[in-house]
């Protein structure tokens, strides 16, 4: 059986994946400057990177200051990055209903370790994500895995990375709590490594798995098919590193000296090499968060195969929730690398989601409507977010010549 057959990509894709699904293409063309000035300049971007994988032209790009998409040649104003981009043209509700529609088998709850110590000392709670890959990709089942970790020259700052072995997830282990733009960094990763077609896990937050997902399931025939394995973290929200550094220092923390970040009940935990350098309520970093973290109701991710964090499961474990074939293939793959039990109560799991859901809600200028069309027009977004605290922006001057120069 082929490594395809272990991981079987997402159901119910035909031909034309769009010829079954409602999508109501806005009309007309939307250029990345109306993405720019409705979503960046807005302050509502999360950093996905979404728009610059659905780029067909490879036009969107990072930019190395501030980690946000940027236009770095022509843009043809195809209005995909729009079509794509959780936070403007997808409904991403839809596209969770359409995935949790589409998906074939159950969905179930594990405490999970990784069964080794130095994995479980490595990885984040437990290390049970960080063993679940390495044994994929020592069976032979997955070619890589794309993670983020804090860059060298930055603390604090993720960036994506493709690691292809068991010591390179090791190496890599541990939680990031800025986003790496790992989506839009795929093609790159892959061309820079010796891969060729290869099967590919992706780990990332729910906004990154819903990207992905409306991708692969409404995008062009086969896009985004590198990906046979999502890993969705639990998230309420992730930090911008400028804020996030600036926050540290208000807390007499110098960054440079943060080994590693934690959130768990409520409380955010800095940890040098050796000490605890703090420990607060979180909603003390509320100014660090990415504002557009508050418009999401999927704590869990859950357009992905496996999600994982650590509410509900004991310390030092971490709480799987396993969904459909590939995600039950791919435990069972890697289980004798795991030490699994049953979760017994995912009563403050299903409280946090939901308290969640509710706070998305009541921020979302517009209805949150899982059944809604999975395009919202151009014209439809400015109507909702006008007049509100989230309206899109003027053009940043400091990039004014981008567009006069691309656009």
């Amino acid at each position: 059986m082929s490594k395809r057959e272990h991981l079987p990509r997402s159901p119910g894709v035909s031909e034309d994946p769009r010829e079954h699904k409602d999508t109501n293409t806005p009309a007309g063309k939307i250029w990345f400057r109306d993405l720019d000035e409705a979503v960046i300049e807005a302050d509502r971007c999360i950093q996905c990177g979404s728009c610059a994988a659905a780029c067909p032209s490879d036009s969107i790009g990072i930019d190395d200051i501030d980690g946000k998409p940027t236009l770095v040649k022509m843009c043809t104003g195809c209005s995909r990055c729009w079509d794509f981009c959780p936070r403007s043209g997808l409904r991403y509700e839809r596209v969770i209903a359409e995935a949790e529609r589409d998906r074939e088998g159950s969905t179930s709850a594990y405490a999970v370790r990784a069964a080794d110590g130095e994995t479980q000392v490595a990885g984040q709670d437990g290390g049970a994500v960080t063993a679940l890959l390495g044994e994929l990709l020592a069976a032979g089942e997955l070619d890589g895995a794309v993670v983020a970790r804090e860059r060298e020259d930055e603390p604090l700052r993720g960036e994506a990375v493709l690691a292809t072995s068991r010591e390179e997830l090791l190496a890599n282990a541990g939680s990031v709590f800025t986003q790496p733009m790992q989506l839009g960094e795929i093609d790159r990763l892959v061309a820079e490594s010796s891969l060729s077609d290869p099967d590919l896990a992706l780990v990332g937050t729910p906004c990154v798995i819903q990207g992905v997902s409306a991708l692969q399931s409404f995008g062009r025939p086969g896009e985004r098919d590198e990906i046979a394995l999502t890993v969705a973290l639990f998230c309420t929200r992730s930090f911008e590193a400028d804020r996030l550094r600036s926050v540290l220092r208000d807390h007499g923390v110098d960054p440079a000296a943060v080994d590693s970040l934690d959130v768990s009940d409520g409380k955010l935990f800095a940890y040098g090499e050796e000490e605890t350098l703090l420990e607060t309520d979180v909603e003390a970093f509320d100014a660090a968060g990415l504002s557009g973290c508050g418009e999401c109701a999927d704590f869990t991710g859950r357009a992905a195969d496996i999600s994982a964090g650590n509410v509900a499961s004991p310390d030092s474990a971490t709480t799987f929730v396993v969904r459909g074939e590939r995600g039950d293939e791919a435990l069972s793959a890697a289980v004798d690398a795991l030490d699994v039990e049953d979760l017994d109560d995912d009563t403050a799991l299903r409280k946090l989601a939901g308290w969640n859901k509710r706070q998305a809600e009541q921020t979302l200028p517009r209805a949150f409507d899982p059944e809604g069309s999975l395009s919202i027009g151009y014209e439809q977004h400015r109507e909702q977010y006008d007049d509100t605290d989230r309206e899109p922006q003027p053009q940043n001057p400091a990039r004014t010549h981008q567009y006069e120069r691309w656009c």
